[in-house]
């Protein structure tokens, strides 16, 4: 069936699990949207604000009363902006998203709250994009931001517990929002993330991608799928040119963070970045 989005620009970086890699993917999203697509900002609604202190913002994180104010009073969320050197604006997560999750609980309407008072007045300040970066664990926040968003990035790592995320938020989440708005909402991509070098047989690596292009193969972008010949030269040792799907890891990603910079601007030459401008022209083309 084609997807039939509602085309509002906001995609929400999602899985039911921490340590997926998250930060990384929706940081630097948001950076090839603003750079090759249009005005982009990047909301934080993780609780535990990696992707703000990431991007070194961490005294941002921990003003109490700010987040809150602009979800719970008249505060405007424009107000919370921080703009970046690198095009793309922030609006940071808090220390008191805790509080507010159990707030949201109370409140009437009580999953659109995000939307009405986060996403949609920053879509009326003339922001094309909205990028949020969402919490790896089930609450009110979470069921908010994949309401406002409607568009679904979804990473996933090799190693156990990851793949059961992936069924747990598309059983639990995604499908029944996809389902309640007659197909609008759509998963726009699942990717693999933090791959190493090795996709040898029986490692956890190769495992994590046959079981993708097994089972989710539609979900898959392009850099991620895997045909047979190519199955073949992964498998013949003595083969040069052999293909490394997924997004892999690279000293340039984590030193990136570090240096609190997406990894286009700490090291320009990283061959990751080309994963991150395929995830951008979809969002481009389909959120």
């Amino acid at each position: 069936m084609e997807p039939q989005t509602s085309q509002n620009g906001v995609v929400a970086v999602c899985i039911l699990k921490g340590g997926m890699g998250k930060s990384t993917i929706a940081i630097n999203l948001a950076h090839r949207l603003q750079k090759n697509h249009g005005k982009t900002v990047y909301v934080d609604v993780d609780k535990n604000g990696h992707g703000t202190e990431f991007l070194g913002f961490g005294e941002a994180y921990n003003k109490n009363g700010q987040l809150e104010n602009v979800i719970f009073r008249d505060t405007h969320p424009s107000e919370l902006l921080i703009e970046t050197e690198w095009g793309f604006s922030v609006v940071p997560s808090s220390t008191e998203m805790s509080t507010i999750n159990d707030r949201m609980k109370n409140q009437m309407n009580a999953d659109v709250i995000l939307k009405n008072e986060i996403v949609d007045p920053l879509r009326g300040e003339g922001y094309e994009y909205v990028v949020l970066d969402t919490p790896g664990d089930p609450s009110k926040v979470a069921d908010n931001a994949l309401v406002a968003a409607q568009s679904f990035i979804v990473p996933v790592i090799p190693g156990q517990g990851s793949i059961s995320g992936l069924e747990r938020i598309m059983e639990s989440q995604l499908l029944p929002i996809i389902e309640a708005t007659d197909g609008a909402a759509d998963i726009l991509a699942i990717t693999p993330n933090m791959l190493s070098e090795s996709i040898r047989p029986r490692k956890p690596d190769r495992r994590l991608l046959e079981d993708l292009n097994e089972n989710w193969v539609d979900y898959l972008p392009q850099y991620a799928r895997i045909t047979d010949e190519q199955w073949e030269q992964i498998d013949d040792q003595g083969r040069g040119d052999i293909p490394l799907p997924g997004i892999r890891e690279r000293d340039a990603l984590s030193d990136s963070f570090t240096e609190n910079k997406p990894v286009a601007e700490y090291d320009s030459s990283c061959d990751q970045i080309k994963h991150f401008d395929t995830l951008a022209g979809i969002v481009a083309e389909r959120a």
